[in-house]
């Protein structure tokens, strides 16, 4: 199996530093793994806290591909119900012009209701709207032309697309965390960890019963691909690593939690516990009694060079997954720590699993 390794990113933001030096120093971190053959960058979508400082993914996105030749780029996720899908369409279009077709196009309905209601939008109606929304930006894609008569959520005449994507018909399509939604639609999945067996079985199978389907993302000959996410820190202090990579998490989970507490401004209590998803209730336990623990439990996989390689070997022999994500930097980890970890995991973890 060939593997290849790419980054996870929110672009946090870093008391102390401004928020142009955050995203010069991101580019950096982007050139960075452009040069030692990372395959690809993905960046997500949040707004409101500062879980999230580039929203807006495309301008960050498009500024990151005049400074790399070869990384792929894309959102992790685009929160399709935020936005109209024709603005979708038309911006994926540009950029994937602008990266030279190294655009790789993760979609998503949100994990944070307060979103969606910030937007003009709502929580209950986001799967409806994601289902109607991808229809669309798909069909413009391979057609040339959107029509919105008989929308529901999106209702509209008939559109010819003028601008169309570098990659035809369309970029690979990715799609976190579920994996029935992801063989449905015939997109890569990108999974939080380890993906398990019942998992994996779950998503070739919905991808084999849907092939059919009118609305598919996958394109001809490809099979179902597993992205794999890591939280790690690499130094050849283990002490020191897992110190880092604790403070990460923590960090993380603090600010995801942080904007679920908006969620409480549109929903009451039961009904903001009921939207909550798997990372936020991972956050409220890792930070709760006995956060110690489950944080000293979550590093366990950083440390050494030597230590991250047989983490991964082990991952990579299961045979379930050939592209391997590192979540860096993130949540408390500076940018130097980030940096230092992803040296060390160029020059000594890949040498050793490649």
């Amino acid at each position: 199996m060939t593997v290849q390794f790419a980054i996870f990113d929110h672009i946090e933001g870093v008391p102390g530093t401004s928020m142009h030096q955050l995203l010069q120093d991101r580019v950096e971190l982007v050139k960075m793994a452009d040069d030692a053959g990372f395959a690809g960058y993905h960046l997500a979508e949040h707004h409101g806290t500062d879980l999230c400082l580039a929203p807006t993914q495309e301008i960050f996105l498009a500024a990151a591909a005049q400074a790399t030749k070869r990384i792929r780029l894309g959102p992790m996720v685009k929160v399709l119900p935020l936005h109209h899908p024709l603005h979708v369409l038309e911006d994926l279009c540009v950029l994937d012009q602008l990266t030279g077709g190294r655009l790789d196009y993760g979609v998503g309905r949100g994990i944070a209701a307060i979103e969606h209601f910030w937007f003009g939008g709502d929580w209950v109606t986001s799967h409806e709207r994601f289902d109607e929304s991808l229809a669309l930006i798909l069909a413009g894609l391979r057609t040339g032309t959107v029509d919105g008569r008989n929308g529901v959520h999106y209702r509209f005449p008939p559109i010819d697309v003028t601008v169309t994507p570098f990659q035809q018909p369309h970029p690979p399509f990715w799609y976190p965390g579920n994996p029935v939604t992801a063989g449905r639609y015939g997109m890569n999945l990108m999974s939080p960890g380890p993906i398990h067996d019942e998992a994996y079985d779950a998503y070739v199978t919905a991808w084999d019963a849907h092939a059919d389907d009118p609305v598919r993302a996958n394109l001809p000959g490809t099979r179902p691909r597993v992205g794999t996410l890591f939280l790690l820190a690499v130094s050849h202090d283990e002490q020191q690593a897992r110190d880092v990579a604790v403070r990460a998490y923590r960090g993380l989970f603090r600010r995801v939690l942080r904007i679920h507490e908006f969620d409480r401004l549109v929903l009451d209590e039961q009904q903001a516990e009921a939207a909550l998803n798997p990372l936020a209730r991972g956050a409220q336990a890792a930070l709760g009694d006995g956060s110690d623990a489950i944080l000293a439990k979550l590093a366990a996989s950083s440390g050494s060079p030597e230590r991250v390689a047989e983490h991964l070997r082990h991952e990579i022999e299961r045979g379930r997954s050939d592209y391997l994500v590192l979540q860096l930097p993130t949540g408390d980890m500076s940018f130097d720590e980030a940096k230092s970890s992803l040296r060390l995991f160029i020059d000594e973890v890949m040498p050793a699993l490649t």
